[in-house]
């Protein structure tokens, strides 16, 4: 008991304050909830707005994306394909790398300066081997040219980045290679890159004809077995002239990476996991910006989305009508046969 205050009112005032401390306590956290609550619904409302975005909006954000990625001294390579199963043309979108886009792509690289970053964006399934090799080769180039001009340490600044936000086997897994540094979603894949030739893997061919001999099997396979083998150096070779130095395991021989995605002994559609990867001795981190997955998930929707925003365009030059059954449908067969006929850029 303190001098001349009594006990009960000591205990009536820490009672009191306990109780108002709880109060505040609850209050903050009632907010901080409402808080949380809110920025909830916010992402959520926007991932709603973006899944469901028409074209001219998605176009916005994907070259909104673009645009944050490219500031400054950055160069943007964005091989992002139309992954779908029918092929109308939608957006003018690549259903795998090609000779026109490869092209594109290396005089970007090729004009980049020597210390400009190069960020490669990758969505894709593959594609001809040989505009991957030249992408690869361009962005080995552009490396060396940093190295010879004092700009270059792959550890700590990696010079060139490859993100993969979904898929990139075959042709891409060969560009990621060639990266400084590759970042994957941790539910991305890559793939080996052994060559298919006629549908086939090299393996298969030597598989048959040692089973068969060649005077039991079919001309035609014989054939396509020697041209197969002789794909099966290039792929070798290739895979070796582009992986970077960085993706590797000390212990491992040299060409360890290389030498296991081009053996044909993993089947070519194979996910390599970001895990699998890394036991391989490639460079791999699983944080992916922000930025990167708007800037694929923008591209998605425009492809998906480009050929209703034609056929809503025709109606509208048609003259009005009420959108639905078979005017619709005719619209849309409409742009069909027009990108078909290469009348529409879709």
């Amino acid at each position: 008991m303190i001098d001349g205050v009594d006990n009960t009112v000591l205990y009536g005032v820490a009672g009191a304050g306990l109780f108002v401390l709880i109060v505040a306590i609850s209050a903050i956290s009632m907010h901080l909830n409402r808080q949380r609550a809110v920025s909830d619904e916010r992402q959520v409302y926007k991932l709603r707005r973006k899944r469901v975005a028409r074209y001219e909006d998605a176009k916005k954000y994907y070259e909104k994306f673009r645009k944050k990625i490219e500031s400054g001294n950055t160069v943007l390579i964005d091989l992002i394909h139309d992954l779908g199963d029918d092929f109308v043309g939608r957006d003018s979108a690549q259903q795998q790398i090609a000779f026109d886009e490869a092209f594109e792509a290396v005089a970007s690289i090729r004009q980049a300066n020597p210390r400009a970053r190069i960020i490669v964006v990758l969505h894709t399934l593959g594609g001809y081997a040989r505009p991957a090799h030249m992408i690869s080769l361009a962005l080995k180039q552009h490396l060396a040219k940093a190295k010879a001009k004092g700009h270059y340490n792959p550890k700590r600044e990696p010079q060139v980045i490859a993100y993969v936000p979904y898929v990139a086997m075959s042709g891409g897994t060969m560009i990621a290679l060639a990266a400084d540094k590759i970042v994957m979603d941790p539910t991305a894949s890559l793939g080996p890159i052994d060559t298919i030739y006629g549908g086939f893997p090299t393996e298969a061919y030597k598989e048959l004809l040692a089973q068969k001999g060649p005077l039991a099997t079919q001309d035609v396979l014989v054939m396509l077995a020697h041209e197969a083998e002789k794909y099966d150096r290039y792929a070798g070779k290739v895979a070796r002239d582009i992986v970077n130095p960085v993706h590797r395991v000390d212990e491992k021989v040299e060409h360890h990476i290389a030498d296991t995605l081009s053996a044909g002994t993993l089947s070519h559609s194979q996910a390599i996991a970001p895990e699998d990867a890394k036991a391989l001795g490639m460079n791999v981190k699983t944080k992916i910006p922000d930025l990167i997955y708007g800037l694929v998930d923008a591209r998605i929707r425009m492809i998906h989305t480009r050929l209703e925003f034609e056929a809503r365009r025709m109606e509208d030059e048609d003259g009005p009508g009420d959108g639905k059954g078979d005017d619709a449908e005719q619209a849309i067969e409409r742009a069909i046969r027009q990108s078909l006929r290469g009348n529409v850029r879709l």
